[in-house]
Formats: C-alpha cells, sequence, structure tokens
C-alpha cells in the first residue's frame, strides 16, 4: 500500500493505492491536518507514504507528527532533472513546485506525447510538455476565486458576489465571474496554440484542479478532466 498526499494551497488530497489502483480518497482543507486522523483510522497501514508539500513548513510539521505512527518510509518530493522519464527545463530544476513535477510526469505517462498540463486551483498552471517528455516551461496566473478577490480587495467600487458566466455579461458580479474565468481558459489556449506551432501537431490537453470543470467549460478545443494528476503521479514516482 502506497499513501499519497497531494498538499496544495488550499487543500490536502490523499489516496491509498493498492498497486492496482485506488482503495480510497479524501480531502480535508490545509487548515485542518488533524481531520486526517480521522479519516485514516479505519484504511490499512501503508508501506510507504510520497507527499508533495507546497503549504510550507508549518504543514510539513504537522504531518510529520500524524505519520509518525507509521513504520514506513516517506519519501518528500521535490522536482528533479530527470525522473520517469520526464526531463526538466527549468533553469534551476528544484524551484518548480512538487504538485507541478509530479502532475507532469502523470500526464507523461497517460499521453506519451505533447501535452498541455493544467492545474486549476488558488492558482492555475498551464504547463508544457514536448514530444520528448521534456517540461518546456509553464505559466501561473492566478485562480478564479483569487482572480475576482484581487479586484474586491483592490478596487472601491467592486465587491466580492457570486456571479456566473455569460458571453455578454449585464451585472457587475458576471462580468468580474467571466473575465476571471476567459482569462484562465485563454492562458491554456494560448499554451496549446504555442506548443502545437513547437511540435507540429495539436497537442493533448489534462485539466485538474477543483475549477477544471469550468475551464474545461469554457475552452474551444478538446481537453480531458482528470480527477487528481498529482496523486498519480506520485505513485509514478513511488514505483519508480
Amino acid at each position: 500500500m502506497i499513501l499519497a498526499l497531494d498538499v496544495g494551497n488550499s487543500r490536502i488530497k490523499w489516496g491509498l493505492y493498492d498497486g492496482q489502483g485506488w482503495r480510497s480518497k479524501g480531502w480535508t482543507p490545509v487548515t485542518g491536518v488533524a481531520a486526517l486522523g480521522v479519516d485514516w483510522i479505519s484504511i490499512e497501514a501503508p508501506a510507504r507514504i510520497v507527499i508533495s508539500n507546497v503549504a510550507g513548513q508549518k504543514v510539513h510539521r504537522e504531518l510529520e507528527k500524524l505519520i509518525s505512527h507509521w513504520p514506513c518510509e516517506t519519501l518528500w518530493i521535490t522536482a528533479q532533472a530527470v525522473q520517469c522519464g520526464v526531463t526538466n527545463r527549468y533553469s534551476t530544476p528544484t524551484q518548480l513546485g512538487s504538485d507541478r513535477w509530479a502532475a507532469l510526469i502523470a500526464a507523461w505517462r497517460r499521453c506519451g506525447r505533447s501535452c498541455v498540463v493544467v492545474n486549476a486551483g488558488t492558482a492555475m498552471t498551464v504547463d508544457a510538455l514536448s514530444d520528448h517528455g521534456e517540461f518546456l516551461g509553464g505559466l501561473i496566473v492566478p485562480g478564479l476565486t483569487t482572480m475576482q478577490s484581487a479586484l474586491a480587495a483592490n478596487t472601491a467600487a467592486l465587491e466580492m458576489a457570486p456571479g456566473h458566466y455569460s458571453p455578454f455579461p449585464a451585472r457587475t458580479e458576471d462580468a468580474i465571474f467571466s473575465g476571471a474565468l476567459t482569462a484562465m481558459a485563454g492562458a491554456v489556449e494560448k499554451m496549446l496554440a504555442t506548443l502545437g506551432i513547437r511540435q507540429g501537431h495539436t497537442p493533448d490537453c489534462l485539466i485538474s484542479g477543483g475549477d477544471a470543470g469550468l475551464v474545461c467549460g469554457q475552452l474551444s478545443v478538446t481537453a480531458t478532466i482528470v480527477d487528481n494528476l498529482v496523486l498519480d503521479g506520485l505513485i509514478e514516482i513511488a514505483q519508480g
């Protein structure tokens, strides 16, 4: 059994993998590490734990304490220059977020060809993977809620209010929501077009994260929603 944890800015997502598939999955807010102890009372003890953590040292320490009762190896992953068939072309490979690295590895395993790898959460990352398994680089843009909150916080006449998508918004809250979502979709489509020119064909597109469905719904190209690319990539790394 392998216990994989994707510790993001807002959520901790986890899954217990039995060698064939996911035995169980769950999530908790990143502020609720203690709640994982309750979730894990009934799960089988893992033989290995693999973790991607982008939430900082405080959460790292809390998780270390929580998992200390399991006498097994824990792998805290960092991006590498080369791993699981993927080559990291970041100028300093270790500066790439561990979650992005795991997602790229999962995407390469799934597609085996050029692909744009998107994670739409608190921030949205849009990463380019070549036909040779090279991570060429990527974008980081504010996520949907982050963009809306930034406008509300920095513009005196605007308030944070629920909005809905419209191609021609006639309410301010809808204009903010639609503008943010359109900007996110535009970033994905721009990267797809740029990578397509470089590779000479249309790349695949995989989208994960809490707002994956919203972003995917605004794209004019085909994309595949994957439940959690980071967890899938963590298993690849743990087994590699």
